[in-house]
């Protein structure tokens, strides 16, 4: 019997889902990553389940470092991307500004920016809503610097250099997870000490690797237990009360004792062609986040 020749096949990774939920509307934004160097961004209505898809993004959108209105009407991310094209556009667009980190604010699904910071020093970068239309980014109060105005928005800098605002515990909490464990010390202290957060009969494990990683685990405290939850790289509870997660890049709401699935994203893949690569110059919303 004659093997074919070449490397056998593997099956691409499934994608990764984080989702934000707005804390004053049935609405959520979600961020789905796959292959590593894409992300996009859907709008979801949790109490229709609609689900609409919004802009591709080639680069890395921080899902951790970013931050939803209450309202759910706008989204602060922070992406990356160090493309000699990106940061050569970026370079003809805002005066010579050599940019490959930025913080900026969109109207979800879509990324193009609303406002728009440099966050390429290697600190500064995210931040939080206090209110629908006011907010606190991670960029010093003593240099900060618009290269898109957020008309409409009050921008607070940070008072001292290095202080940063937490905005993966902030945006939690206004969501009702609350924090029922913080050790002297996490980062790099692996599984036995991880921050640990708790919403109802659901507690999220915040874990930092000894190898610099960080990832999430959840645990279901009630009577009954949940298929699917292991293994999930996102599950909450939504604004009606539902537990809904995410796992192997399918999004799943429970209904009764089953989950039911609302959508496979790995079924959507990016165009890999030149057209929807990131230029600065681009207006179209699919791609285009300045």
């Amino acid at each position: 019997m004659t093997r074919p020749k070449g490397p056998a096949h593997t099956p691409p990774a499934p994608v990764r889902i984080w989702a934000l939920l707005a804390s004053e509307a049935s609405t959520a934004v979600i961020f789905r990553r796959g292959p590593s160097r894409w992300t996009r961004l859907y709008q979801w209505n949790t109490r229709t389940d609609e689900i609409t898809p919004g802009s591709w993004f080639h680069g890395r959108l921080y899902e951790w470092m970013s931050d939803l209105s209450p309202d759910g009407q706008h989204l602060l991310y922070v992406a990356h991307n160090e493309a000699r094209r990106r940061v050569q556009a970026a370079a003809e667009q805002f005066d010579g500004e050599r940019m490959w980190s930025w913080t900026a604010l969109c109207r979800p699904p879509w990324v193009k920016a609303l406002g728009l910071w440099n966050a390429s020093d290697y600190w500064s970068g995210g931040g939080v809503f206090t209110d629908n239309h006011v907010l606190t980014i991670n960029h010093s109060a003593k240099a900060l610097k618009a290269l898109i105005e957020a008309k409409g928005f009050v921008v607070e800098g940070v008072a001292c250099d290095r202080q940063r605002v937490d905005t993966f515990v902030i945006a939690l909490q206004r969501t009702d997870w609350r924090v029922t464990a913080w050790p002297e010390r996490w980062r790099c202290m692996g599984e036995a000490h991880p921050i640990v957060f708790r919403k109802k009969a659901l507690e999220l494990r915040f874990i930092s690797s000894p190898r610099h990683t960080r990832y999430v685990r959840y645990i279901w405290h009630g009577p009954e237990a949940v298929p699917l939850l292991e293994g999930a790289s996102w599950a909450d509870l939504d604004q009606q009360g539902r537990l809904v997660l995410a796992r192997e890049g399918r999004l799943y709401a429970r209904r009764g004792s089953e989950m039911n699935e609302l959508i496979n994203l790995n079924l959507h893949q990016p165009l890999r062609s030149p057209s929807v690569l990131l230029d600065a110059k681009q207006s179209s919303p699919q791609t285009d986040p300045l």
